[in-house]
């Protein structure tokens, strides 16, 4: 049974060794989350959660508002979406259906507002299995787009 508890500043020393792990690296690329800044602050606009199976962090889940979230990191983007970024940090929890079961969290979780009528996630190009994981659960893909210097691939959940 999967967890989902709120990320705090005591997660940093996890967050920061799963952005080491190279099974992470290929999901998510090296880009720095700013974890020192980014455990203390908690903006309206944003969920950071950490999975748990039987209390073991095993991964990360950022749920945002792209029309609100600050950096732009979506581009305009209209109301009544929302955005995910989603890994599992212990590989040995990879390929046990723990992914899965955080993403069907995860957006209960952001269909639970009934104003939102889509979600956007944006694998790497390169994160072929990743794209199979997120057609599987329903997503299609929109566009391939470059995200700072990184392609990714632009998928849609209505």
């Amino acid at each position: 049974m999967i967890q989902l508890r709120p990320a705090s500043f005591s997660d940093l020393e996890l967050l920061q060794q799963w952005d080491e792990a190279p099974h992470v690296i290929a999901a998510k690329g090296t880009g720095d989350w700013g974890w020192q800044t980014e455990l203390h602050r908690q903006p309206d606009w944003r969920e950071q959660l950490i999975a748990e199976v039987e209390g073991i962090p095993i991964g990360f889940l950022q749920i945002i508002d792209p029309a609100r979230e600050e950096e732009h990191y979506w581009g305009e983007c209209p109301d009544n979406l929302r955005a995910i970024d989603i890994w599992i940090g212990e590989e040995a929890y990879i390929g046990r259906g723990f992914g899965k079961k955080m993403m069907e969290l995860a957006l209960e979780r952001c269909f639970a507002d009934e104003r939102v009528n889509a979600v956007l996630i944006d694998p790497m190009a390169s994160n072929t299995r990743a794209q199979r994981f997120y057609e599987k659960l329903g997503f299609h893909l929109v566009e391939y787009r470059c995200f700072t210097r990184v392609e990714c691939a632009v998928y849609r959940l209505e």
